[in-house]
């Protein structure tokens, strides 16, 4: 694994980089870092935003009184040498009715039983939340089912809506436009008293429901 780069982002933020790819391990790295600074922040610290490869740290630079680059190179040095992050293990109920689940079988030249068969099959990684609050960003899909995003989205996708795009599946925790193929939903409740149902570093399975 290569050396982790850290750079300015602006004068009150600062990201860590690994390796810039969608990978289980990295991400692990990024979220046992996200992880250590909360547990023990700095003086001035505000908060941690965790992606795929990267880590933005923002902080106050008149609270901290010093530039926090060093503190933060070996933080996340000694994370090559840790235990990697584990996260909670979740299982999600999913109704495969989605509107787009025809269309996602035809374009993918399978039927949709084997894209239902296929989603819940295996085990997911959040890497993420991004796009809207609590929208999980989780991988990989088996490559049977990799699929690019829709040439046009959907005006509205309901909320609880599991849809797949790329290499990824995610759940939509609010209704919005989406350009991924919803291929079912799921009725969890995804926020609950303004938290997340989802984290970063959760292990997630699916397995099918009927009404």
């Amino acid at each position: 694994m290569e050396e982790v780069r850290i750079y300015r982002l602006s004068e009150e933020a600062i990201t860590i980089s690994w390796e810039p790819k969608i990978d289980r391990d990295i991400n692990a790295l990024v979220l046992e870092t996200d992880r250590r600074l909360y547990s023990r922040p700095f003086v001035g610290w505000i908060e941690n935003v965790p992606a795929y490869h990267t880590l933005t740290v923002y902080y106050d630079p008149f609270v901290a009184g010093f530039d926090p680059t060093q503190l933060l190179h070996e933080v996340a040095a000694r994370n090559l040498e840790s235990s990697l992050f584990s996260g909670r293990k979740l299982r999600v109920p999913v109704q495969y009715d989605g509107p787009d689940l025809m269309m996602a079988a035809e374009k993918l030249g399978i039927s949709a039983r084997e894209v239902v068969n296929l989603h819940h099959s295996r085990k997911y990684h959040v890497y993420m939340l991004g796009f809207m609050p609590g929208f999980p960003y989780m991988g990989t899909l088996a490559d049977e089912l990799v699929i690019p995003r829709k040439d046009v989205p959907s005006p509205k996708v309901k909320a609880g809506s599991v849809a797949i795009a790329g290499h990824q599946t995610g759940v939509y925790p609010f209704e919005s436009p989406g350009g991924w193929y919803v291929i079912g939903h799921t009725d969890i409740e995804l926020f609950k008293d303004g938290k997340a149902y989802f984290e970063a570093g959760d292990e997630v399975e699916f397995y099918p429901v009927t009404e």
